[in-house]
């Protein structure tokens, strides 16, 4: 038995090596990270020489006749040439998956014997029976597992395997997390979300998908110019010391620089801390401004009538604790006026997360007693916090949009507009140990559907996670937005379902994101449905919007077709399911629009003066270019090449042939031919790889067809239903397809939703989509505002 040592860069690499030295039936015996990649010990299994009658060892035979032994079993060691050394399994090893052969490094440690080694079945000194070979083989092979043990033994304790929760890095950004102050809820739910490719990636990697996620859910003001052209009445709430007379003056100053002193009005009801009406006034007279005194307990509605001419009116209010019981009682004074006061809550970034939490509770409660909810929030005393992590996972799980950071005292200066991006790699940035922030509590990998349907995630975290994810597909997916808004009309009656269809029957509704190419589907139906595929609008990179057209609201003529996407929309490419009839062409060539067709291998097309199939011409076309394409959620390498032909009435095209294969194994996939426009060949594989992967767009649709049967009521109408389907498969396929991070994270939070470690496909994503958009129905049902979008209320 000989173990050899394997390494590859990773472990895909490593397990190549072992299957190219080793075989199939190679024995795993360990496995573990080193500073070249990932080390593997591994040996060929070889069956132990029956002992007993028959064998070579059991009983004597006359020379020259064979052991009997059953069909497929291994020879004994007297059927083995001279020289060789039979081996046994170890128990308990796993075997590695089929993988394609790549040249082995022959391990360092391990060297051929020496001719006067001794071999499994020498006699030894001491050995109990010296004439016996199966005692003596039996003898060296435990005295070689015995080594072998000890060998492993001494391997895992000096490092850990491969794949252990030191190599999560879940456990190093819940670390992370929790270092900086933010609380388990919060970290539960950011790294419920993340990508499978990132669980074992780089840590750069890891942090930029987590500064990315907070960022996506801090709430901020972007239009600061626009809140003080606009102006109103806004009151500073707190609890005493968080800055509210400091920050009321440096408010007051922003507006003046831009607008002057002569619209601004301040106004103190803090008449229970000694010079606060003095501080502020002195404030005032600095600016220039107007100062108003008022009792707590006095009516605002008169004092706000009287400064009915200023565009800005910024009220101190008196500083209470979030445990005063007259605190609700002040806070309902602000509503009680005909003129809208917008309430901010000040936050101090130093104080204690539970008390934050309690600041916020307390405080919101009193604003919603009063009329409407807080309108956002300012942090104070910046500068004096170690850690920012507790007041900004405040901020992201109660939904408050944070408009300034103060810290310091100067007037105007330590007053700015928050910077998510800025804040929130602070808040990352390491700090010292401190001995108020112990150890993190382990990051608990429970199914994530588990937690989904139970009780022990918040109920306002799941609603984040869904509404960071449809901000950023409405945001980077053209057609998002309208499939979002004809999701719900599943629900109405079929009459007013009718009655809303009108928006979808025109041209799709694509939005900031361009169409580029047209995916025109073949005129076969759904599969289980009378609806036909609509066509499809493309982005410039060949990628699916959800942006559907259905097919029986296109003209009647192919060329008509053509040419009310060309004027409408601007599309200058077209992905056909067949060549283009005569009079197409003519108008294709004519707009100067670029085309590709899908065609059979038995097409015939006019190559150097001879009617030959496509499948005939692939061997002379020769291969072009190779690139990596994703192909029904595995990876694969797509060789493509082209040949200048013609058709029979003399129209020149191109004709392309691609193979497509298994990049480990090298195995063909599937091939397929097209024709082409005869222009430019250069940018022409990315199309076909567009192409290509659209062609999972039609099978989705016909699941997705079946998912949105109704379960009850009047049903659904087949035309928004075959809509529906059709954009969600394209969603999904787009989502499958795109590298960007923003991709990335939608997929991570979207299979964090089905739970589990569902393996990336179209198929996946599109079930998550379905729950996705689901689940966010019961949030609205449920949670009124919570995922709707839109201003505070004021």
């Amino acid at each position: 038995m000989s173990v050899q040592r394997f390494v590859g860069a990773n472990s895909r690499e490593a397990m190549r090596r072992v299957r190219a030295a080793l075989g199939d039936d190679a024995l795993i015996l360990a496995n573990r990270r080193v500073a070249e990649g990932v080390e593997i010990l591994a040996l060929a299994e070889e069956m132990v020489p029956p002992a007993g009658p028959g064998s070579a060892v059991g009983e004597a035979r006359p020379a020259g006749e064979a052991p009997d032994r059953p069909s497929g079993a291994h020879a004994g060691p007297a059927s083995r040439p001279a020289g060789s050394s039979p081996a046994a399994a170890p128990p308990a090893v796993s075997r590695p998956a089929p993988s394609a052969p790549a040249e082995h490094t022959p391990p360092p440690d391990t060297a051929a014997p020496s001719p006067g080694d001794p071999r499994p079945g020498d006699p030894r000194p001491g050995d109990p029976n010296p004439g016996d070979p199966f005692a003596a083989f039996s003898e060296r092979l435990l005295g070689e597992m015995q080594d072998l043990r000890a060998l492993l033994v001494g391997r895992q304790e000096a490092a850990a395997p491969v794949g252990t929760a030191e190599d999560d890095n879940r456990v190093m950004l819940n670390r992370r997390l929790q270092g900086a102050g933010y609380g388990n809820a919060l970290a539960r739910e950011l790294l419920d979300a993340l990508p499978l490719e990132l669980v074992h990636a780089t840590a750069e990697a890891a942090l930029a998908w987590l500064e990315r996620q907070l960022v996506s859910r801090l709430a901020v003001l972007d239009d600061e110019s626009r809140l003080l052209d606009e102006g109103g009445v806004f009151a500073l709430l707190g609890p005493t010391g968080v800055g509210k007379t400091t920050t009321t003056a440096k408010l007051a100053a922003r507006y003046v620089m831009r607008h002057g002193a002569g619209g601004v009005a301040l106004v103190t009801t803090d008449s229970y801390r000694i010079g606060a009406h003095e501080q502020l006034r002195i404030y005032a007279r600095l600016m220039g401004a107007e100062v108003h005194a008022l009792d707590a307990d006095a009516p605002l509605d008169d004092l706000l009538a009287r400064l009915a001419d200023k565009r800005l009116v910024i009220i101190d209010t008196v500083g209470m604790s979030q445990r005063d019981r007259r605190l609700v009682d002040q806070v309902a004074m602000l509503g009680q006026g005909a003129r809208p006061v917008r309430r901010l809550l000040l936050l101090n970034a130093a104080s204690h997360g539970e008390t934050l939490e309690e600041v916020v509770e307390t405080y919101q409660r009193a604003s919603l007693a009063a009329g409407a909810p807080l309108y956002g929030a300012i942090l104070t005393k910046v500068d004096e916090a170690p850690r920012l992590g507790a007041v900004l996972d405040i901020a992201i799980r109660h939904d408050l949009r944070l408009h300034y950071v103060s810290q310091g005292q100067q007037v105007p200066e330590d007053l700015r507009l928050v910077d998510p991006h800025g804040l929130v790699g602070q808040s990352l940035t390491p700090v010292d140990d401190s001995a108020f922030v112990g150890e993190p509590l382990a990051w608990q990998a429970t199914p994530s559907a588990r937690r989904w349907r139970g009780l022990s995630r918040s109920l306002l975290g799941q609603g984040r996670s869904l509404a960071v994810v449809m901000a950023q597909l409405r945001a980077r997916v053209g057609g998002v937005a309208a499939l979002d808004a004809a999701w719900p009309l599943q629900g109405l009656p079929l009459a007013r379902q009718q009655a809303h269809l009108d928006r979808l029957r025109g041209l799709p509704a694509i939005g900031e994101e361009a169409a580029a190419v047209m995916l025109w589907s073949r005129h076969g139906p759904i599969k289980g449905s009378q609806c036909r595929l609509p066509a499809l609008c493309l982005n410039a990179r060949g990628l699916p919007l959800a942006a559907p057209w259905p097919s029986h609201c296109q003209p009647a003529g192919e060329a008509e077709r053509l040419a009310a996407v060309e004027t409408r929309l601007g599309v200058d490419r077209h992905f056909l399911p067949r060549c283009p009839s005569a009079a197409a062409r003519r108008h294709l060539l004519d707009a100067g629009s670029d085309w590709l067709a899908l065609a059979q291998a038995n097409t015939r097309v006019i190559f150097e003066g001879e009617r030959l199939a496509l499948k005939a011409l692939a061997e002379q076309a020769g291969v072009h270019d190779t690139l990596n394409c994703r192909y029904r959620g595995r990876e694969g390498r797509l060789a493509t090449g082209w040949l200048p032909v013609s058709l029979s009435d003399g129209t020149p095209l191109q004709a392309w042939f691609a193979v497509l294969r298994d990049p480990d194994t090298g195995r063909r996939r599937l091939t397929r031919y097209w024709l082409a426009a005869d222009k430019a060949a250069a940018s022409r594989p990315v199309l076909l790889v567009a192409h290509l992967v659209a062609e999972e767009w039609s099978s989705l649709a016909s699941r997705a067809w079946q998912w949105l049967a109704p379960e009850a009521g009047e049903g659904v109408d087949t035309e928004l239903r075959a809509w529906l389907a059709s954009a969600l498969a394209a969603l999904a396929v787009r989502l499958d397809q795109e590298t960007a991070d923003w991709a990335m994270d939608v997929r991570g939070h979207l299979l964090a939703l089905l739970g589990g470690s569902r393996k990336r496909s179209a198929a996946v994503l599109l079930e998550a989509l379905w729950h996705l958009l689901a689940a966010r129905d019961a949030f609205v049902l449920a949670a009124g505002p919570l995922l709707g979008g839109g201003d505070d209320a004021s």
